[in-house]
């Protein structure tokens, strides 16, 4: 018997964590910003899924593709964009995303590291329906079964067991990261939750990397590179004398990075 070879190609609809890139006005003070930020780490976006959301700015198509260039020559490679007309999509720029939603580091079903009970398209069908069902009459309470698949994933944190050397980069945006050792000058350190290193940290530590306000970073002696918390960062200038070479924690008071002793 002869098998014949499939003519088919198989196309699904899946999601992916991307980081999102949202500019402000004035624009070329967020362009000096950027630039700041990417002298403290030239590496930080590369081999990432990065998307640009330009909802605030209210760019005109021109507008948009200067921005676009800009992005591009300092090597950010773009996903996608969203925030402007879906009728602006040509081969200049990068595809055009609609429908996304912000995902909290803390009940975040995107992770590598583990399965929530619903994919994302399912709890998305959930969400709408639920809005729709909002202020209905007689509605009936949810089933233990359906209460339990509503449950957001609950991921372990990412234990480190070896010192995180230079040029390596842990990325772990579904929870906390915990170093048992140092971390390197030119490492970087990105989780959704918080961060802990029990050792030196002289790289970069990145906390509440997808908007987690409440994560933190603690440390056994504070040497590094960049901090940030929540999207807002501390660069080693900006960081006081006499809190280096400290056991310290690091957290985010309204937008403000704050440093304190825990000895």
């Amino acid at each position: 018997m002869t098998q014949t070879a499939s003519r088919h190609i198989r196309f699904r609809s899946r999601s992916f964590p991307a980081l999102v890139l949202e500019p402000e006005r004035p624009l070329a003070g967020w362009i000096d910003r950027l630039d700041a930020y990417l002298a403290c780490t030239p590496a930080f976006f590369s081999r990432k899924a990065i998307v640009v959301d330009v909802a605030r700015l209210g760019l005109e198509r021109a507008s948009l593709h200067d921005l676009m260039q800009q992005l591009k020559t300092r090597r950010i490679r773009l996903l996608g964009v969203s925030g402007v007309d879906p009728s602006w999509a040509c081969d200049e720029l990068p595809p055009i995303l609609t429908g996304g939603r912000v995902v909290e580091a803390h009940n975040d079903d995107m992770a590598t590291g583990g399965r929530s009970a619903l994919t994302r398209e399912e709890l998305a069908a959930f969400d709408e329906i639920a809005d729709a069902l909002k202020g209905s009459k007689g509605t009936a309470a949810p089933s233990a079964t359906e209460a339990a698949q509503a449950e957001p994933a609950v991921f372990s944190p990412l234990v480190i067991e070896s010192p995180v050397r230079s040029g390596q980069t842990i990325f772990y945006p579904q929870g906390d990261v915990i170093v048992i050792g140092p971390v390197s000058s030119g490492a970087d350190v990105i989780a959704g939750g918080s961060i802990h290193v029990y050792g030196t940290l002289r790289g970069r530590a990145m906390a509440g990397a997808y908007g987690e306000t409440r994560a933190r970073i603690f440390c056994r002696r504070l040497e590094a590179e960049l901090l940030a918390v929540g999207g807002v960062y501390l660069t080693a200038d900006e960081m006081e004398a006499e809190m280096r070479g400290q056991h310290v924690q690091i957290w985010l008071d309204r937008d403000d990075v704050k440093i304190a002793r825990l000895d």
